[in-house]
């Protein structure tokens, strides 16, 4: 049978990694590249200004850079989801315990 084990310490540090790398590193990214988009599409000094199609790509992207932010800050349900499996564990082992006569 495998062996089951419940590490707070690993829990939390992976919890508080994924979080981190949400609000530091991916989110932030994210929307620095929105801007240089926004900056490459923009009509009167963008690199990659063309009347039509620059409004379409900007569109485009936006949505597509919005649908990634979402995703990623569902990283953070996953840190939630750990965080509280451990404690759901910890629950269950003191009600069995407390549940064993003396």
């Amino acid at each position: 049978m495998p062996r089951t084990t419940v590490d707070d310490e690993q829990i939390n540090a992976t919890a508080a990694k994924l979080n981190n790398a949400v609000n530091s590193t991916l989110v932030p990214q994210l929307a620095d590249l929105q801007r240089e988009v926004q900056t490459l599409l923009d009509p009167s000094s963008g690199g990659l200004a063309l009347a039509q199609t620059s409004p379409k790509l900007q569109h485009s992207y936006e949505t597509f850079n919005k649908s990634v932010t979402d995703a990623v800050h569902n990283i953070t349900e996953f840190a939630k989801q750990f965080q509280q499996i451990s404690s759901s564990v910890k629950d269950l082992d003191g009600q069995i315990a407390g549940g064993i006569p003396s």
